[in-house]
């Protein structure tokens, strides 16, 4: 768990950087107090403009040093994202430019093959979550609705395209950055690999699709570990548990993109996976099979709240579930049990539903102060010690959380498919 910890405190210091949290102090909101009126918001001139200010600033910023790199060779298309200082984690401006690259890359007959990355020591750390705390603080409601329909349309373009794509998650590989190549036919694991959808410990959910990926994990109970406790896996645990689909020594990465681009001229999945096949090698063992017996026993899908697995856990009474109650107690309440239920729903829904179950979650979750709560404690001021509200598990009630699930008004409700809305006028 000390582990886990750490590594969250060293991707926030490359993540938010000085962000200060005494703008916090003021913000309070109650289990008893939930503000539904918030489900309806009508964006003010004075909103969008300061949005469109935004926008303009962040592509002056990409111009000078872009935020993600393409380039084309033969017929393979290699996108490259490319913010390596924050570990690459995607703003807004990556959801609207990364959108157009997908939707090209789809639409090019000339194009048999993409390759998704990262530029450093991380693939991808996740969704920009200095971003998304700052702007909203700044520029208000407006901002959470433009954050997760771009991204979240990102994510649905990125799953849907019927082309052979190739996810190399060499390094930090969390939350947002799944969600662009989660559905790539070949998902390359390396050692470096460190993987997760720590959500819960900021008072967020596992977004992106989580809901309809992690749900369809054929081995029991892996979907409610990873989403409840937040804890990395390591390339080994993703190929055990069928998230990756081969593992490769990163050292031998280079080598295999420069033949992928030399061989493949068509969309020949077999001759991309008998070259991929050439490379990679059979990981080591799984880390977690060590607690799999136990893991299973204590968040199988068989349970149907997430009280059930805290007492079996508590039942349990061993070292390892005794640390695991730890820590779930000390991620928010609301957002476990959210995340519970997610997968519960996720895995009898469609990917188009998922997402508009996610939005719905996503805007309430930024309507109240659990994220920001979570963002001071463990990345700005990292006392661990998170004044979420309501405070413990039993005090989150199942009405509170039918609100999180419940539809937003028809206009308010996911814009699905639309490039448009919250961009300034052509």
């Amino acid at each position: 768990m000390e582990k886990s910890i750490k590594r969250i405190n060293t991707i926030g210091n490359h993540i938010v950087g000085s962000l200060s949290s005494t703008t916090n102090s003021s913000m309070t909101y109650s289990k008893f107090q939930q503000d539904k009126s918030k489900d309806s918001f009508k964006p003010t001139n004075i909103d969008l403009n300061k949005l469109y200010e935004y926008q303009a600033q962040q592509e002056e910023l990409n111009k000078k040093e872009p935020f993600h790199l393409t380039s084309i060779e033969n017929k393979t298309l290699t996108l490259t994202l490319n913010r390596p200082k924050s570990l690459n984690v995607l703003n807004t401006n990556l959801f609207v430019n990364l959108n157009k690259v997908f939707q090209s890359y789809r639409n090019n007959p000339k194009l048999s093959l993409m390759i998704i990355k990262g530029n450093g020591r991380a693939y991808c750390a996740g969704g920009d979550i200095k971003e998304l705390s700052q702007q909203t603080r700044s520029i208000g409601l407006l901002f959470p609705r433009y954050f997760f329909s771009k991204e979240y349309n990102l994510d649905y373009t990125a799953a849907t395209v019927n082309k052979p794509r190739i996810a190399i998650w060499d390094g930090i590989s969390m939350g947002g950055g799944l969600g662009i190549s989660i559905h790539s036919p070949f998902r390359i694991v390396t050692e470096k690999t460190t993987w997760a959808m720590p959500e819960v410990s900021i008072g967020l959910f596992p977004d992106v699709g989580a809901s309809y990926f992690l749900s369809r994990l054929e081995k029991d109970a892996i979907a409610n570990y990873i989403a409840i406790t937040g804890k990395s896996l390591t390339g080994a645990d993703c190929i055990e548990f069928g998230i990756a689909t081969h593992y490769v020594h990163s050292s031998k990465l280079n080598d295999l993109e420069n033949k992928l681009k030399s061989m493949v001229n068509h969309q020949d999945v077999n001759l991309i996976k008998s070259i991929i096949n050439e490379y990679s090698s059979v990981p080591p063992p799984a880390p977690l099979l060590k607690d799999w017996d136990q893991i299973v026993k204590c968040f199988s899908n068989r349970f149907t709240s997430i009280d059930e697995i805290m007492n079996e856990l508590s039942r349990n009474n061993t070292q390892w579930s005794n640390d695991i109650i730890s820590l779930i107690r000390k991620k928010s309440p609301t957002s476990v049990k959210i995340a519970f239920r997610q997968i519960k729903e996720g895995a009898l829904k469609s990917l188009e539903e998922c997402f508009f179950m996610e939005f719905r979650l996503a805007i309430r979750s930024l309507s109240n102060n659990e994220f920001i709560e979570g963002v001071r404690s463990v990345i700005i001021d990292k006392d661990q010690n998170p004044k979420w509200d309501p405070q413990t598990l039993e005090d989150v009630s199942d009405e509170y959380i039918n609100h999180y699930f419940s539809n937003l008004p028809v206009d308010q409700e996911f814009p699905i498919g639309n490039d448009q809305i919250y961009m300034p006028p052509q």
